[in-house]
């Protein structure tokens, strides 16, 4: 009896503490039980099956292309490379160390008006004029100063040859507070928004590192080769096809294909947008022709991008190109038992390749002395005044967003249909999705459940509680999904007979792709996602505006003359804004937590509570940013808590500022809608 009593007190205080924690949870975290639709295993990802049918589709379509590309030509297009202002190059020598064999000197130098680049530059002591190498460094600890980078660059100069290694942009010295930090992400997507993406910005320090070769005294300028290992290996291949002038190149462990790419890891620093729409990594190879690449791949590379399998496969496709020109020896590759490095070994190996195709002649003996330089030693930016100069992204986006808001504010025209039509071009390949087929399953605590299926297989899920006569139906998309909307949320919009539409879009709640979810990790939710879109010419936020286009026009003709509020929140607001102004769709808009500025209101990558990497749009921000899609919606707006990129609320007084730029481009447009912008008191 007595342990009979003890059980049941036991009981009884187990339920009065859970009870009680309960009570002190936030209700916002006291998620729904609403049913689900689709039902399908996430361990099928239906989500990853539907874009990998995409990637197959694209390939089929390049394989039927008569002519091959001008690969020169289409990068810069497609990079918009040529949007920018250069200047001159306007070189300052900071700092010279002298050691055995060589001098490095602490350089800055102009990439792009007011954009400055911090290098080291290692130069043979000796008689000129020398080969030169630009040796791009990967996702190693200390950018340009790592000890890989070091040691490369070391060993060039000791044999010869000028050696420029750069901080990539965003990373080392051009990081956050001039720190290094990985500079992809949410931060580096900020570019794609500002008109140039990573790669772009990468591609331009590049070309101008070549300009500044060639106008050393010391550099012959017709014997200039790249390097990098990883994300700098990207960067050489890149560069060779971009620009003649570099006569040899070794890119190291960096060589696979775009379509392993796709809902894999890579950094969007690796990322060019609509290139699995017209080539193959292969067909950017092959465009080097005639001149001498040699691929280093190591067998234990543990990326999927860069193993050996990918990297044969365009090694091959490319390697017909050099055979029928009769350049077979100027397209090797070696493989090496290592992991994702890049070793003493082969280093050797890439100094060989130079000698035999850039230099006259070549010594017997080969220095491999490496004295390891301290990072401070190496630093250039060592002032308040030299730190002035070095643009990291956030001030670089920052600038260019008040630049671009200031020009649209003052305008004293603006075409309407024009402004909607460069919209529609910025989305890539926005669709105007039909239905193929609507399907009614059984009915689950009291709503209606649908599944819409487009006309390219995409399954939309819809959830319907019809709205009693004369109420308002509410057509939710939330930024999380469908299940996790909290239950207040849920009474507010479904109380009094008010109707409710609870719609997942691609990637969110039962759309969710595991595999991608688990590439993301502690990177920002859809950069796996949001990234494989872009390779293959489309966008997150394109799938969702031509999703919910789809959804409300199934709605409307459902419930003809019934009275329909969007709700949605975050990243989801910002598509039914672009759908408003696309689809010109006048209604109801309840908007919360809605940013109302691409630009980044953050300096760095560590920030739990931004936005997802769903968001991102090419040239965004020079089209007119969210400041932008406001004014041009003919919708009542009314978003509740502004915030910035980062999350975090925007300040009374900057919403202010928001809300008169919005009128005043409405005013010049004649939009006679109405917007309303509340923020919390504080």
């Amino acid at each position: 009896m007595v342990g009979y009593r003890l059980m049941r007190y036991t009981y009884i205080a187990v339920i009065i503490i859970l009870q009680s924690i309960m009570v002190k949870l936030p209700q916002a975290q006291q998620v729904n039980a609403l049913p689900t639709v689709l039902g399908i295993p996430e361990t099928l990802d239906r989500t990853e099956s539907w874009v990998m049918d995409h990637v197959r589709s694209l390939a089929m379509d390049r394989n039927a292309r008569p002519q091959p590309l001008d690969i020169p030509t289409w990068i810069r297009k497609n990079l918009n490379l040529d949007a920018v202002d250069f200047g001159e190059l306007d070189m300052h020598i900071v700092k010279t160390i002298n050691l055995d064999g060589l001098v490095v000197h602490n350089i800055l130098f102009q990439s792009q008006r007011g954009v400055y680049v911090p290098a080291n530059l290692y130069v043979p002591k000796g008689d000129g004029p020398f080969p030169a190498i630009i040796n791009s460094h990967g996702h190693w600890p200390g950018a340009k100063k790592g000890l890989i980078v070091q040691q490369t660059a070391q060993l060039l100069a000791r044999n010869g040859y000028v050696c420029l290694n750069m901080d990539a942009w965003g990373a080392g010295e051009r990081g956050s507070n001039h720190t290094h930090e990985y500079h992809g992400a949410s931060l580096g997507s900020s570019l794609l928004d500002a008109g140039i993406p990573l790669m772009g910005m990468q591609l331009i320090d590049n070309q101008r590192a070549i300009d500044l070769l060639q106008s050393l005294p010391y550099v012959d300028p017709k014997r200039i080769g790249a390097t990098g290992a990883s994300g700098g290996g990207n960067q050489t291949w890149w560069l060779t096809a971009l620009d003649e002038r570099i006569k040899a190149a070794v890119p190291v462990v960096s060589v696979g294909t775009f379509e392993s790419y796709v809902m894999n890891s890579n950094c969007v620093c690796e990322l060019h947008p609509k290139g699995l729409v017209d080539m193959e990594k292969a067909d950017v190879l092959a465009s080097i022709m005639p001149r001498a690449i040699k691929i280093l791949t190591a067998l234990q590379d543990g990326n999927a991008a860069f193993n050996v399998h990918e990297m044969l496969k365009t090694y091959h496709n490319a390697k017909q190109h050099y055979d029928e020109a009769g350049y077979s020896e100027y397209f090797v590759y070696e493989l090496f038992d290592e992991k994702h490095d890049y070793t003493a070994e082969m280093q050797h190996r890439m100094l060989e390749w130079f000698d035999q195709y850039l230099k006259t002649d070549s010594a017997n003996s080969l220095d491999t002395t490496f004295y390891p330089l301290d990072e401070e030693e190496l630093t250039v930016a060592v002032s308040p005044e030299l730190k002035a100069k070095v643009t990291t992204t956030a001030a670089y986006v920052s600038a260019r967003g008040k630049h671009m808001q200031n020009v649209l504010v003052q305008s004293e025209t603006i075409h309407k249909e024009v402004k909607i039509q460069e919209l529609r071009e910025l989305l890539l390949s926005y669709k105007e999705l039909t239905i193929r087929q609507v399907e009614k399953i059984p009915d689950q605590a009291g709503y209606q459940r649908l599944i819409l299926t487009a006309t390219d297989h995409r399954l939309i899920p819809l959830l319907i509680k019809e709205p009693a006569v004369g109420k308002v139906l509410n057509v939710v998309f939330p930024s999380k999904g469908v299940s996790s909307i909290p239950h207040d949320s849920l009474d507010r919009w479904t109380s009094n007979g008010t109707g409710a539409v609870f719609v997942d879009l691609f990637g969110l709640g039962e759309r969710s792709s595991k595999r991608g979810d688990e590439i993301d990790g502690r990177l920002p939710r859809f950069h796996t996602l949001s990234r494989s879109l872009l390779w293959m010419g489309q966008s997150v936020m394109a799938t969702w505006t031509s999703e919910m286009r789809l959804v409300m026009a199934y709605l409307h003709e459902r419930f003809p003359n019934q009275e329909i509020h969007i709700i949605a929140d975050r990243e989801t607001a910002i598509a039914s804004l672009i759908y408003s102004v696309v689809d010109q769709y006048r209604g109801y808009f309840s908007l919360s937590d809605t940013p109302v500025t691409y630009v980044p209101d953050y300096e760095t990558n560590v920030n739990e509570n931004g936005l997802n990497m769903a968001v991102h749009i090419p040239g965004i921000i020079p089209w007119g940013d969210i400041v932008g899609l406001v004014a041009l919606s003919p919708a009542d707006v009314h978003i509740e808590r502004v915030i910035g990129m980062s999350g975090k609320e925007i300040d009374k007084s900057n919403v202010s500022i928001y809300a008169k730029q919005m009128e005043q481009i409405r005013l010049t447009l004649g939009n006679t809608s109405k917007i309303r912008l509340t923020v919390e008191n504080r």
